[in-house]
């Protein structure tokens, strides 16, 4: 219980960090941001899940993770898919924060426990709800009004994606017999390991860019 309520107050407060961040700096600074965490993830976290003189350290990193930030940088860059970040990050906070708490309190059965032991379909429906939540809340706040069922759908479709990152993110460390791809957020790991969920997203974010910043009423 102690570790679930110290990773949770870390997590508010590196979160709001990010999101104070995000809303009040100039966009080129929030750029520089995004970027700076690229390069720590690559210079640091990158070489501990492959090794710099194996093809694949070269091979798989311009795809992951250099292109899902390279569209967080240039949606951020693009003053009329700037505020689609707000919803990309809000949905895969609410996401992750819904799954932990909830797997860490009542979840018993895993989702793929040789990947990652620690995700149970408990925390999965919990992460769920939480995006069901805060997407909600988040349409509520900007004046959209939106359906019951257009909220289910699209909080579900992100969701399974940021599930997918985060999978994607736990088999690269379990291939490298590692818990953590980094240290550099105490009791989160690595930079990695809490962008594993935005990196998938952004991929849906950016290919339906025009068509989400109409739903989202973005103008």
């Amino acid at each position: 219980m102690r570790n679930l309520v110290t990773r949770f107050l870390t997590g508010i407060i590196i979160g709001g960090l990010f999101w104070l961040a995000f809303a009040s700096l100039p966009s080129f600074y929030f750029s520089l941001i995004l970027l700076g965490i690229l390069i720590c993830i690559i210079v640091f976290e990158w070489k501990r899940l492959f090794k710099v003189t194996k093809p694949l350290f070269w091979l798989i990193m311009p795809f992951y993770p250099i292109l899902p930030f390279a569209l967080l940088i240039y949606m951020n860059q693009q003053p009329e898919y700037h505020d689609l970040l707000f919803y990309l990050f809000i949905l895969v906070f609410s996401f992750d924060t819904g799954s932990y708490l909830v797997g860490s309190l009542i979840g018993k059965h895993k989702i793929a426990p040789h990947i990652s032991p620690g995700k149970t379909w408990e925390g999965l429906f919990g992460g769920y709800l939480f995006a069901i939540i805060g997407f909600r809340l988040m349409l509520w706040e900007q004046g959209v009004s939106r359906k019951i069922p257009f909220i289910l759908w699209y909080a579900i479709i992100l969701s399974t994606l940021s599930l997918a990152g985060d999978l994607f993110e736990s088999w690269l460390k379990r291939r490298a017999r590692i818990k953590d791809s980094g240290s550099f957020l105490p009791g989160h790991g690595g930079f990695l390991d809490r962008f594993d969920g935005i990196m998938f997203v952004v991929f849906f974010f950016y290919f339906w860019r025009n068509y989400l910043i109409k739903i989202f009423d973005i103008s």
